[in-house]
């Protein structure tokens, strides 16, 4: 199978790109960021460039099979970059893969689609609230997605929380660092939370 993943230099797009190549996949990364990984460099192939720029899209969808969005633009983008890019761009991506007949389009949004939860665990028919740029423009994203669905492409939408592994801990690392050095940890509720 050969894979376009959008936002390729980014933490999940990396991991994503070794896991498929280890598997025999090949691959196409598109990101507007630089792709940084030398080992990886000579198996795939490259395309730098941002996603709001059609031509650029339309090329990266060539004789793709699936395509997996990785791509958005962070919660500390100005607001009119993150609606573009995040909305834009993903129509963008839709408008290709329809018209190259790609047979999967999958969509990764967030949690950030529910804003401040009042209750856990969260279901994928809860109220969608966004707060902020950020969660507004994936949910406008996934609502781009949804369109696209209902014309009978296979577009299945992920919504993760936060990632974490080799090079990137994020909140962890400071979790880590608590323990190492015997530091207590906050506990929210009675320990019993799910």
């Amino acid at each position: 199978m050969k894979f376009l993943i959008t936002g390729g230099s980014g933490f999940l797009g990396i991991n994503l790109i070794k896991y498929l190549y280890e598997r025999g996949h090949e691959i196409v990364s598109l990101d507007i960021a630089d792709f940084d990984y030398p080992d990886m460099k000579d198996k795939i192939k490259i395309i730098n460039g941002d996603i709001r720029d059609k031509k650029i899209v339309e090329e990266a969808n060539k004789d793709i099979d699936i395509v997996v969005h990785t791509a958005a633009a962070l919660p500390l983008y100005k607001a009119e970059d993150i609606f573009s890019t995040d909305i834009e761009g993903t129509r963008n991506l839709l408008e290709a893969a329809e018209r190259n007949n790609i047979k999967r389009f999958i969509h990764i949004s967030s949690t950030a689609v529910y804003g401040i939860p009042d209750h856990h665990p969260l279901y994928e028919d809860d109220k969608l609230d966004g707060v902020g740029p950020y969660g507004k423009a994936k949910i406008q994203a996934e609502e781009e997605c949804i369109k696209y669905r209902e014309k009978g492409m296979c577009i299945p939408i992920l919504r993760p929380t936060s990632f974490i592994g080799p090079e990137r801990l994020g909140v962890f690392d400071l979790l880590y660092d608590w323990a190492r050095d015997g530091k207590g940890f906050p506990m929210i509720g009675n320990g019993k939370n799910r």
